[in-house]
């Protein structure tokens, strides 16, 4: 595989502490085997803390109503930080919630490792702490959803996608996301998948982009180096909706046939385009009403005694064929 960039961001988060100390071997089965004892006292649940920071993401106002009626169904009261993608703020919410009522925290954490002593304060203090995206070393239970599996086979499909309709001389970006764990497994997932499938397929640029606000800047600036660029897949969904709109700010057709945007968890924008017969050709997807009711289900399992609550969604690779490609609309707000 040809590539002008590859992880070197990883190794940055790496030197500067960013990155979790477990997270190449820590998986949802290891959850609760931190160095911090959880305390015994700890008894049912009855409210939760559900810590996002991510709330400029267009997928946040869809989290937070399932959250509300899975609480309502389950009979638990929750409550929300409003962390504004910033790690000051996560930090300085959490800290401030660690005396309130609360039985449980599911917590995003922006930086994990800043979050540590955080963690273990809210385990001490006899509240239940889950990890969402990751794994952290004080957590009594992780909710994932096949990070590096979701980013392989993603790169496979939009290298078969190129080779069968570009042919071995398309051109890749990939907009990666380094900074978290899920970043780093997914981003590195796409580029195994991309090489296991395509070696010969040239990836003319790789950048960070979280937002669709990232996503456009970053594709915009790569297509003027590179416009004739065939392919672009995001290791975060919603950097890919700015992708699909700078190509066709670009000029693009939506219906160019040798046009493919790929991403993780797709927003509402993006499985729209899909079935109008837009570019954007394939993500990887679970039910975000399945995965988000964990945020209520794994705390009230903790309560409850369960030592094994840990969860790591499978997913799917999702086309314009999928059957359930409508529903996932509906599911989305659509």
């Amino acid at each position: 595989m040809k590539r002008r960039l590859r992880l070197a961001a990883m190794a940055s988060v790496v030197i500067a502490g960013l990155a979790l100390s477990a997270c190449s071997t820590t998986t949802a089965d290891d959850a609760g085997s931190g160095s911090s004892a959880a305390p015994a006292e700890r008894g049912p649940v009855k409210k939760i803390l559900f810590d996002y920071p991510f709330t400029a993401l267009p997928v946040y106002g869809a989290i937070v109503n399932i959250v509300e009626a899975r609480a309502a169904e389950k009979g638990v009261e929750v409550t929300f930080t409003n962390d504004e993608m910033d790690l000051q703020k996560q930090v300085s919410q959490l800290t401030s919630n660690l005396t309130s009522d609360a039985d449980a925290v599911v917590s995003f954490p922006v930086d994990p490792a800043s979050l540590e002593s955080v963690a273990q304060q809210y385990r001490d203090g006899g509240k239940y702490w889950v990890t969402y995206g990751g794994d952290m070393t004080n957590q009594d239970a992780t909710l994932q959803f096949s990070f590096y599996q979701s980013g392989v086979d993603l790169g496979k499909n939009a290298a078969e996608w190129a080779l069968k309709n570009v042919g071995p001389n398309a051109k890749v970006i990939v907009l990666s996301e380094t900074e978290r764990q899920i970043g780093q497994e997914r981003t590195q997932g796409l580029l195994d998948g991309l090489e296991a499938a395509g070696p010969d397929l040239q990836i003319v640029g790789e950048q960070q982009a979280v937002t669709p606000d990232d996503g456009l800047s970053v594709t915009t600036t790569l297509l003027a180096q590179h416009p004739d660029a065939n392919v672009v897949v995001s290791a975060v969904g919603d950097a890919a909706q700015g992708a699909y709109q700078a190509l066709v700010a670009s000029g693009r057709s939506e219906t160019d046939s040798k046009t493919y945007v790929g991403g993780l968890d797709p927003n509402l924008f993006l499985l729209q385009k899909m079935k109008e017969g837009g570019f954007f050709r394939a993500a990887t997807y679970f039910s975000l009403k399945d995965l988000v009711d964990n945020v209520i289900d794994i705390p009230i399992a903790l309560g409850e005694g369960k030592t094994d609550a840990s969860v790591d969604l499978p997913v799917t690779v999702v086309t314009v064929d999928d059957p359930n490609l409508s529903s996932y609309i509906t599911e989305l707000g659509g």
